[in-house]
């Protein structure tokens, strides 16, 4: 049987999976619970800790996706500038050490 990587897998999927807490509850071993739900036992074991400590609620997964723009360095206007800078300049212009850029840029 193929392994799934669970941080793969959309959020909707990641819970529905947590079924395995209810295997855990019956009296299924890690291991088992882990091999029918397609989960690792690490998984299993986490989702049943949570369940423990939390109820139903403490088991629900969310990814953590950070939000968009969170982390950047630069401010709005100076991302746009430079953006604009690498579409409409090649890097000799720019007296850039090399001559192509190395990543497309993406437009606002």
């Amino acid at each position: 049987m193929e392994k799934i990587d669970s941080r793969k897998l959309p959020e909707a999927a990641l819970n529905e999976r947590r079924r395995a807490v209810k295997l855990r509850l019956a009296g299924v071993s890690v291991r088992e619970a882990a091999r029918q739900c397609e989960l690792s036992a690490t998984t299993v074991v986490k989702a049943h800790q949570a369940y423990r400590r939390g109820g139903w609620a403490a088991v629900k997964v969310k990814h953590g996706h950070r939000p968009k723009g969170s982390g950047c360095l630069l401010a709005p206007q100076q991302a746009r500038e430079v953006q604009g800078l690498i579409q409409d300049r090649t890097p000799d212009q720019l007296k850039m050490g090399y001559a192509l850029w190395t990543r497309q840029a993406s437009g606002s």
